[in-house]
């Protein structure tokens, strides 16, 4: 209802006046002319396309809720996104950025190179908490830099009814696993495949015979640079690794090709089993997904616990990042509308937040069931060790993959690597 003006002043007085509180409500809703928009850069992996459509969702629900913030966000294929990610960091571009947990994040961290979360985001993860080892997993000096989203496990996947029909039973113990590989094999099936291409699947290898060997704490130092590669338990890995390669189980038209290019076996019964993370199930065909069964990489020794690989994905704040408020507020939205669980479903993972009701995880069972049974956690060779010796590292084991598999080659290279890039002693 519009106001009448007052008999007592002019009518053309009474109107300008009108309009100039109107004009003034304007100015003081609306941001002053030249302002723009809070801008929000948003960096990610994306990895199948459920993961993408999940991302792409979660962002436009954050955009209608908060539309004074204008955000660009694009998805990254993995090898290249791990490849260019510290030049990103440097460029300033992205306020929000996806990485992984582990040693790699520490070196960003300790160049100054991220910046840490608040302690009032950190008190909301646990408040509506946030699995605590996921947020105590990326604290560095006193510090929590990573926002968590999910975490996996590494196993055995395999076709139950290719099992049945050879009446195998997952095996627990290295004696077993041998007799699986001897019995596939006799059955005309290669018991085992890995795609190397990119490396990190026979890095996956390397890290559980390591860990099931010699142990976690030697295998953090190693990987930290603080062990010799040329030494006498690193050749023991790769000469049980090459025994088993010598004895035909590994099926060589998959060694030069990626990790999705060689499911195609297992799911056409010519390969027995394939060591991959569990979130190899988001690729898993429909039809086939029941049949798909998962576990635990086997003992080697009765003495030594069960050490497991469970890499962490997390979100970091870059440094040169622009817009802190509007990440804030981000990160805020994530904890807060169950994104974080969204994620993982959507990649078949497990996630840091938990949920009511359990998500839907085609993996999720053996999962858990590995993860509680576990003495301990690392989380991946390229995310545990220093920078300078993961390239080296994958090209010495796709080497060693091609015959004659030979150990003093590989643990010679890597060695050579180590020491390029480490100064001081070597404690045995």
């Amino acid at each position: 209802m519009h106001a009448t003006p007052s008999k007592s002043v002019p009518r053309s007085v009474s109107t300008r006046k009108w309009l100039a509180a109107r004009l003034l409500c304007a100015a003081i809703s609306l941001p002053s002319a030249g302002a723009a928009a809070e801008q929000l850069v948003i960096d990610y992996v994306v990895s199948n396309t459920p993961q993408r459509t999940a991302w792409i969702r979660i962002i436009d629900r954050f955009s209608a809720a908060n539309p004074d913030i204008q955000v660009t966000h694009k998805g990254y294929p993995q090898e290249q996104y791990k490849r260019d990610f510290t030049a990103r960091l440097h460029s300033g571009d992205a306020d929000v950025a996806f990485w992984y947990a582990g040693e790699r994040l520490r070196d960003a961290a300790e160049n100054k190179l991220l910046a840490p979360l608040d302690a009032a985001t950190v008190a909301l993860l646990k408040k509506l908490k946030f699995h605590a080892p996921t947020i105590e997993g990326t604290r560095i000096d006193g510090e929590v830099y990573g926002f968590p989203l999910y975490y996996y496990v590494w196993g055995f996947i395999y076709r139950k009814s290719q099992f049945q029909r050879l009446d195998l039973k997952p095996p627990a113990t290295w004696s077993e696993f041998l007799h699986t590989c001897a019995r596939l094999q006799a059955a005309g099936v290669t018991p085992l495949a890995v795609g190397a291409r990119s490396g990190w699947p026979a890095a996956a290898w390397f890290d559980y015979l390591d860990l099931r060997i010699n142990g976690i704490e030697f295998h953090r130092r190693l990987l930290r640079g603080d062990a010799h590669f040329t030494d006498a338990r690193v050749r023991q890995v790769f000469d049980v690794w090459g025994d088993l390669l010598r004895k035909g189980y590994f099926l060589q038209a998959t060694m030069d090709q990626e990790m999705d290019r060689v499911l195609p076996y297992l799911y056409r019964n010519r390969v027995g089993m394939v060591l991959a993370g569990s979130f190899i199930a988001a690729r898993f065909p429909d039809a086939l997904a029941a049949d798909i069964g998962f576990f635990a990489f086997p003992a080697y020794s009765p003495s030594m616990p069960s050490y497991e690989e469970a890499p962490l994905d997390v979100l970091v704040l870059p440094a040169g990042g622009k817009n802190p408020a509007a990440r804030k507020r981000f990160l805020a939205f994530l904890a807060e509308s169950g994104s974080v669980r969204q994620i993982a479903e959507a990649d078949q993972t497990m996630p840091a937040q938990p949920s009511p009701a359990a998500p839907t995880i085609q993996l999720g069972e053996a999962t858990r069931a590995i993860l509680a049974g576990a003495a301990g956690l690392t989380y991946f060779f390229d995310r545990d060790a220093k920078a300078e010796l993961v390239a080296p590292a994958y090209e010495a084991m796709r080497q060693f993959l091609a015959a004659p598999h030979d150990t003093e080659r590989a643990v010679q290279y890597i060695e050579n690597a180590r020491s390029r890039g480490r100064t001081g002693d070597i404690t045995p």
